[in-house]
């Protein structure tokens, strides 16, 4: 499935992309240094599992010890989009290994760990790809922009079986989406009034979906 594409040269794309300015959103977070387009993470393993998880858009780095790990990670962005190679995509991906076990959706937000999986068993990336300014909600031109330019285009290339969105709000835009292409998907409930009771029915379901899409338990 990802194993004949070139994903250095999709992830490239992604990194050098310029369709959104400020004048599309006012609170777009772009530069050249840290605050660069982030296409995502693919496990080597994704393609015996095609989960695909999708958050709402990267975040910046609020604590010193995340801010510290994000100079590497958005230097390897800038080389691959520099230089579309094998090795600079393998550099990235070395990167990620270590930078995404620290990220929220990677403990507090997804139970990977009681679906039975890793995180070379999925893939990760955001309905928008782009920072924005105090991790504001991208505005409805930023997110058709990326929705149509990057997701999309992404969703017909990894082909997941299953795609499970972190938070209601990348759920409300992109599920129509996954449902055009027929995939089965679902949403990690974050709202902080959720009752505990209704927070861990959420995280059931979730898992109990993940694990039947994934070929782990009988449908």
């Amino acid at each position: 499935m990802t194993s004949i594409i070139h994903w250095g040269v999709e992830s490239a794309r992604v990194v050098a992309c310029a369709k959104c300015t400020r004048a599309i959103d006012s609170k777009l977070l772009r530069d050249e240094h840290e605050n660069v387009p982030q296409p995502g993470y693919i496990g080597s393993r994704y393609s015996t599992t095609g989960l695909m998880l999708v958050g709402q858009n990267p975040g910046v780095p609020n604590l010193s010890s995340l801010a510290k790990a994000d100079l590497p990670y958005t230097q390897a962005l800038r080389a691959l989009r520099d230089s579309p190679t094998k090795e600079n995509y393998d550099g990235l991906q070395s990167v990620l290994r270590t930078f995404i076990p620290s990220w929220p959706v990677h403990g507090a937000y997804f139970p990977l760990a009681e679906c039975g999986l890793e995180l070379d068993d999925i893939a990760y990336c955001n309905v928008v790809r782009c920072r924005t300014q105090a991790n504001a909600p991208p505005g409805r031109l930023l997110t058709q922009n990326c929705l149509t330019e990057h997701f999309e285009r992404w969703l017909s290339l990894l082909k997941p079986n299953v795609v499970i969105f972190i938070g209601k709000w990348a759920h409300d835009r992109a599920s129509a989406s996954v449902s055009r292409f027929g995939i089965p998907s679902d949403f990690m409930n974050r709202q902080r009034s959720l009752a505990s009771a209704e927070r861990m029915a959420n995280r059931e379901r979730v898992v109990r979906l993940v694990r039947a899409s994934v070929g782990l338990v009988e449908v």
